[in-house]
């Protein structure tokens, strides 16, 4: 029986000592791995052990042991040493609170031992404890390879582990009950945990055998790889550069050197990437920008720059950017891979180019003299609008008075000088007075005029706007503004054509024309008692609407070509060209301050504008939108206090002869669905 355990020791010791050379030659190399040469060293002790007389795993001598048995056992305690930091290599766990536990006990075991020869109780514990320590770190590192997806790694490794758990088990046992496995083997000390070394070194060797083939194959996968990506990487119409952390060069491939107007890649390297190729407006900015991005780790991936050839030609690059690193996971530069644009550019901005000129419209009207087309600077050929001068010629040659209705900007001054002039009245004075700019305590004065002394401030008399007009006519601008204190005064000029100047108790006889405007609804200006209601029809004898600009944008190009020749002359610029964009925008926007809003813009863009092409400044736009959706809610508000203050009045009832419909001139139906619109409920009305 001794001569089989014998020749097994033999035997093992032959593996161990081939798998220790083998693999401590693979760790030691440039590649490997500190578990190739952990494991080495694990073999080479198993096998100094086992050749060391006497060979096997039964030893027959008694203490005192002789210097050969000492130093065979220095191997194996040796052996037992390294288990578990081979562990922490293999499974790239990190164990070493049980590792450092585990070599104290073994140092503490082995100086027991040699003072306690006879004693052995001491040291037969403390090494015990090592050894099934080590038997738990083993499977530890297991489970951590199972869990990281290294299954066949791990399974391997717990199958070695269960062989030394049974065989440490075994051994406890053996010596414990008093070497009873010896006895039957005729031995003097048997020691079956020994015997792990086969099945550990077996089994191992031939698990790192396969990872060391695997890896080869890897290595060769990779290779093919590599080789390929380099093939691509050298044939492919990309530029592609590798720079350090300075921006040097590292790597360029044939086409990018080509593309630079070079001929071999050594003329490159080394060479600063951005001295060479960047513009010289932008190259200090880009060397700063590649610095910081380096320091920060923050990758442009994507952007796209200018690069100045050898001939001095300029190409637009767009790249696409990774970072290098080291085998250390450090950033030690970048590649940047390129896609020539500078031809697609230069066929994107010719087609720019001429998609602009179909799209410009030329601002001059063929074949007609634009100024002669319109009426006193009113500008447009909308239904609404030649329905306004229509009714403005038609009462221009009477002498009745005229109300002006419509909302601010949208010309109503222009109306005013229109009727003047076709009326009889043209070649006599035109007085206009805007009643929203007069101070209160002023107006009065400057109306009607004043005596000298009559107040404070009165150095001499002053005949007030009604007698300068006397014989024309008078443009009161804002109407619905007059403070209803002096609306008694105005009535009686229109009634009798009579007033009196302040201070004074004459009466002087005026034959003055008046022509009123506002913004305002007067009718509603009547019911809440801010206007009068004999003023009202006396001024409303025939009143025109002038529609607003949203409701004519048939008239916007028109009225754009008229401010851009008058804008244009003004300030020295020949614009002749504006977009359809342009245009259109300019048609579908709603205008809230009408022409007026209209002529400032155009007069803006004109300042801005490189001539031929207009370029409008909608600089203002997003607070010009924001007012007018103010603008709009203001008239909601407005309408819906108006339509409650009827229903009130009506007491809820809208149909019939006394019903809010026919007090708002409405159809029922309709009435209603402005009620649902409105947010208008029964509660409110009652």
């Amino acid at each position: 029986m001794i001569s089989i355990y014998t020749g097994l020791a033999l035997v093992t010791a032959g593996i161990a000592a081939l798998s220790g050379i083998l693999h401590l030659i693979s760790g030691l190399s440039k590649d490997g791995e500190k578990a190739d040469i952990l494991f080495g060293l694990l073999s080479l002790s198993a096998f100094i052990f086992l050749i060391l007389p006497p060979q096997g795993f039964i030893l027959s001598d008694e203490a005192p042991y002789p210097v050969s048995i000492e130093i065979k056992r220095i191997f194996i305690w040796l052996y037992y040493g390294l288990l578990p930091w081979f562990f922490e290599a293999y499974s790239g766990k990190r164990m070493r609170a049980i590792t450092y536990t585990i070599e104290l006990c073994l140092v503490v075991a082995y100086v027991s031992m040699l003072f306690e020869l006879h004693d052995r109780t001491q040291w037969f514990y403390i090494s015990r404890l090592a050894l099934a320590l080590i038997f738990y770190n083993g499977i530890v590192a297991a489970y951590s390879q199972i869990r990281t997806n290294r299954i066949s790694e791990g399974r391997w490794l717990i199958s070695a582990m269960m062989i030394y758990g049974v065989l440490l088990l075994l051994s406890t046992i053996n010596q414990v009950s008093g070497n009873f496995l010896g006895n039957l083997l005729n031995a003097k000390s048997f020691f079956p945990l020994h015997l792990n070394l086969v099945a550990f070194i077996v089994i191992m060797s031939i698990r790192l055998q396969a990872s060391t083939r695997g890896k080869y194959q890897l290595e060769k996968a990779l290779h093919w790889r590599d080789m390929r990506w380099n093939t691509l990487v050298q044939n492919m119409h990309l530029v592609i550069i590798e720079l350090d952390t300075a921006g040097s060069i590292r790597y360029i491939n044939p086409y990018a050197v080509k593309k630079l107007g070079f001929d071999l890649e050594n003329q490159l390297l080394g060479k600063n990437w951005f001295d060479e190729f960047a513009l010289a407006n932008e190259k200090e900015y880009l060397k700063a920008n590649y610095r910081e991005s380096l320091k920060e780790e923050k990758m442009l991936s994507q952007f796209t720059t200018s690069l100045r050839g050898r001939g001095n030609e300029q190409l637009q690059i767009n790249w696409t950017n990774v970072f290098s690193y080291d085998a250390d996971d450090l950033v030690i530069g970048m590649m940047g891979i390129g896609m020539d644009n500078t031809e697609q550019l230069k066929a994107f901005v010719e087609v720019q180019k001429l998609k602009e000129e179909l799209e410009k419209e030329n601002l001059a009207l063929k074949g007609e003299k634009f100024e002669d087309q319109f009426e006193e600077d009113i500008v447009g050929q909308s239904d609404a609008l030649l329905y306004a001068i229509q009714k403005s010629k038609q009462v221009a040659g009477t002498n009745a008075g005229v109300l002006l209705l419509g909302e601010t900007g949208s010309g109503k001054e222009l109306f005013a000088t229109l009727i003047q002039k076709k009326s009889y009245r043209a070649d006599k004075p035109f007085i206009k007075v805007n009643c929203a700019a007069l101070p209160s305590e002023l107006i009065e004065s400057e109306l009607f005029g004043h005596e000298k002394g009559s107040f404070t401030g009165a150095v001499s008399t002053r005949k007030g706007k009604f007698e300068l007009a006397d014989g024309g006519t008078i443009f009161l601008d804002e109407i619905g503004e007059l403070p209803i204190t002096l609306q008694s005064k105005l009535l009686r000029v229109l009634q009798s054509g009579e007033l009196e100047r302040i201070g004074s108790q004459n009466v002087i006889k005026v034959d003055v024309r008046i022509i009123a405007a506002t913004n305002r609804n007067l009718q509603w200006e009547v019911k809440s008692g801010h206007f009068r209601e004999d003023l009202f029809y006396r001024l409303n004898v025939f009143p025109i609407t002038i529609p607003s600009l949203r409701k004519r944008k048939g008239d916007i190009p028109l009225l754009v070509r008229h401010y851009v020749k008058f804008y244009s002359e003004q300030h020295g610029k020949t614009i002749t060209e504006i977009s359809k964009a342009e245009m259109t925008r300019l048609t579908e926007y709603s205008w809230p301050g009408n022409i007026r809003e209209l002529r400032n813009l155009i007069e803006r863009s004109i300042i801005i504008s490189s001539p031929p092409t207009l370029r409008c400044d909608w600089q203002n736009d997003a607070e010009i939108i924001s007012e007018d959706h103010e603008e709009n809610d203001l008239i909601l508000d407005v309408e819906k206090a108006h339509i409650l203050k009827i229903l009130q009045d009506c007491h809820g009832k809208i149909n019939g002869a006394d019903g809010a419909a026919i007090r708002l001139g409405l159809h029922p139906s309709t009435l209603r669905s402005k009620m649902k619109k409105l947010n208008i409920e029964r509660r409110e009305i009652i």
